[in-house]
């Protein structure tokens, strides 16, 4: 793979960077090979292993004269290869000050953190967006969309990208129309959740029990592995609202995961009441 650095310089936007970068690849049908991408763009090596006390390091100068990847696969392929791409980004964007005396050492919180607050926040915030573009383009999400939404997709675009579930929903609630949410949980609990710019305030809390009035808190009660189909719900359980449509799909995994993907039909502006209660919580990409 042939790849000129010169091509991607200045440019300090994550989108843009992640954009320009696969007008230089050209159309992809397959998972992005950001291996080769690494190595081709003057990393001289990815190191894929279990390491503890990070999740991803980059070896670098502050110039950037040439950089090493070290990725923990202890979570799985596809986390590591977020990791790279997340690590790649920080290569990349020179603006970026390095973390550490040897270049940038990122933990587990970092591959998540959205936050544009402080510089550390705002870089690891960037090399994440950077990362989810670069390994889920937008074409090739919506080559794998269904005219409505559906939690399948999210699982086949996993299968199709090689990027986690989880990074693929998030960016599937970034890529379609519809006012959608998804809500994590764990033996029936909230994790977290991620909402698009269109769905009003989650009300749940991190901890907060899946609301018994929904149909995923049924659907965890079963335990049954598997999708269900979307479904009427109540949509103040859900949303602190009591005057818009909501819809409801759960996606059982094993060891009491669970992920339900809510899409929300919004009353008309001008009857909106601007009700619901504050969000709460703001993950990340893993």
């Amino acid at each position: 793979m042939q790849l000129d650095r010169f091509e991607l310089a200045d440019i300090h936007h994550p989108s843009a960077l992640a954009r320009k970068l696969h007008g230089l690849l050209g159309p992809l049908t397959s998972a992005v090979p950001i291996l080769d991408i690494a190595r081709a763009l003057d990393i001289a090596d990815v190191r894929l292993d279990r390491f503890d006390g990070f999740e991803g390091m980059l070896l670098t100068d502050r110039v950037r004269s040439a950089g090493c990847i070290l990725a923990n696969i202890s979570k799985g392929q596809r986390r590591a290869r977020f990791t790279v791409a997340h690590e790649l980004g920080h290569f990349l964007m020179e603006q970026h000050q390095l973390s550490d005396t040897a270049g940038f050492r990122c933990a587990t919180g970092d591959m998540r953190e959205t936050r544009e607050g402080r510089r550390e926040q705002r870089q690891e915030s960037q090399a994440n967006r950077f990362a989810i573009e670069l390994l889920a383009p937008a074409y090739l999400m919506a080559s794998g969309l269904s005219e409505e939404p559906d939690l399948r997709d999210a699982q086949r675009l996993r299968d199709h990208l090689d990027v986690s579930l989880e990074a693929c929903l998030r960016r599937m609630i970034e890529c379609r129309s519809e006012a959608l949410a998804a809500v994590w949980s764990h033996e029936g609990r909230v994790r977290y959740f991620v909402r698009g710019a269109a769905f009003p305030y989650v009300s749940c809390r991190r901890g907060d029990p899946v609301p018994t009035m929904s149909a995923a808190f049924r659907a965890i009660a079963r335990g049954a592995v598997g999708f269900t189909t979307f479904r009427e719900a109540h949509a103040f359980a859900w949303t602190g609202r009591s005057d818009l449509d909501l819809h409801e799909q759960t996606r059982i995994a094993n060891n009491g995961h669970a992920v339900t993907l809510l899409w929300a039909e919004m009353p008309d502006a001008e009857d909106d009441d601007d009700g619901g209660l504050a969000e709460l919580g703001i993950p990340g990409f893993r």
